[in-house]
């Protein structure tokens, strides 16, 4: 079985602001099923934001708030869910660089591949849910999910 690169995704939620305001992403390189490639992500995307490089959202993302300030480089978190917003575009072609190349000993002489992210990858996308005081919770399981929604809700009723 094959392997291929497969990649965890976080983006990181300001429960203060009600904003998506940096973004993170791993590579990995896994043989298996798609179930059990996208299993090893979603466990692995629980601890290994803790390990990533942040960065910020690009440029061309901004929101107007209703007094007027408009804040640039922060999304609103259903953009996450938008595929034409390519959020991740960034991330990925920060990883793609990070990646090293690998050895090839198909010819005579020993040359080096170049790595790059596939077209349609394999990807776990996770939200990261910081509070006021900076505490970050994994939003993963369905229970989470609706969680986050009941804090959205709570904050946009605020």
């Amino acid at each position: 079985m094959n392997s291929e690169l497969v990649f965890n995704l976080w983006a990181l939620y300001d429960s203060a602001s009600g904003t998506v305001y940096g973004l993170s992403g791993k590579a990995y390189n896994i043989a298996g099923t798609d179930k059990e490639k996208l299993d090893f992500l979603k466990v692995a995307s629980g601890t290994d934001y803790v390990t990533v490089n942040r960065y910020r959202v690009p440029e061309r993302f901004s929101i107007s708030f209703p007094d007027g300030e408009i804040r640039h480089e922060v999304t609103y978190l259903s953009t996450i869910n938008d595929p034409n917003a390519q959020l991740f575009e960034e991330v990925f072609k920060n990883i793609e660089a990070e990646l090293p190349p690998l050895p090839d000993f198909s010819g005579q002489d020993v040359t080096n591949v170049t790595q790059t992210v596939p077209e349609d990858p394999l990807c776990v996308v996770t939200i990261l849910y910081e509070d006021d005081v900076g505490n970050i919770r994994p939003i993963i399981t369905d229970e989470d999910r609706a969680w986050i929604a009941q804090q959205q809700a709570t904050f946009l009723g605020n």
